[in-house]
């Protein structure tokens, strides 16, 4: 994922929404002056990231990062809709997945729960035929998320929230045309070997 101020611009609004103008500004800066080079970017997310967890409200933040989610993988959702119509289980679902390498991710079946752990992001850009991270940061070949990956250190889990648990829900109901329950279990930037997430599958009949 490129830079993209506007999705940083929705949640300024929605904080400023929420906490007013100074808390919103203290959080974000000028979003249209923001830089590009790595020291630049790492010292805003680094505010960031300090910010939201000076802010003590992390439902209204995980909700928001869910929801504001700018990423979306196309072929991957109309793959998951014709595998889940054409498998009969859960099982035969899931299994299909893992060998068909739709999404990159180590997968495992617990009831009716997908547990997917991305592959760090050097191996998945490789399979995808993507360019790395344009800097050599911590994070840079572990962390899929092209902002989160200029993290200088270890960090709450608050932002995962947006490549994890809104990265899937939106891919999942877009497959499935449900609502789908995803739950952030860990990632490589809060200390994770991987990224992973718990996706809440509906039954199969």
């Amino acid at each position: 994922m490129i830079m993209n101020k506007q999705f940083i611009s929705r949640l300024a609004t929605d904080v400023e929404a929420r906490y007013g103008r100074d808390i919103s500004v203290q959080m974000f800066g000028d979003i249209n002056e923001m830089q590009y080079d790595y020291a630049s970017l790492s010292a805003w997310f680094n505010n960031f990231i300090t910010s939201m967890d000076k802010l003590g409200d992390k439902e209204f933040l995980v909700e928001l990062l869910s929801n504001q989610c700018p990423c979306r993988y196309v072929e991957a959702e109309e793959d998951i809709k014709r595998i889940y119509t054409e498998s009969k289980t859960l099982e035969d679902f899931v299994a299909r997945l893992d060998e068909n390498g739709i999404f990159q991710d180590s997968v495992e079946l617990r009831g009716n729960v997908l547990y997917a752990t991305k592959l760090p992001w050097s191996e998945s850009r490789k399979i995808l035929g993507l360019s790395g991270h344009n800097h050599s940061g911590c994070y840079a070949d572990s962390c899929h998320c092209f902002l989160a990956s200029h993290a200088s250190k270890q960090i709450s889990d608050i932002f995962c929230h947006c490549c994890t648990v809104g990265y899937y829900q939106k891919m999942f109901k877009n497959a499935l045309g449900v609502d789908v329950k995803i739950e952030f279990i860990d990632s490589v930037i809060t200390g994770g070997k991987g990224c992973t997430a718990a996706i809440h599958l509906p039954p199969k009949n």
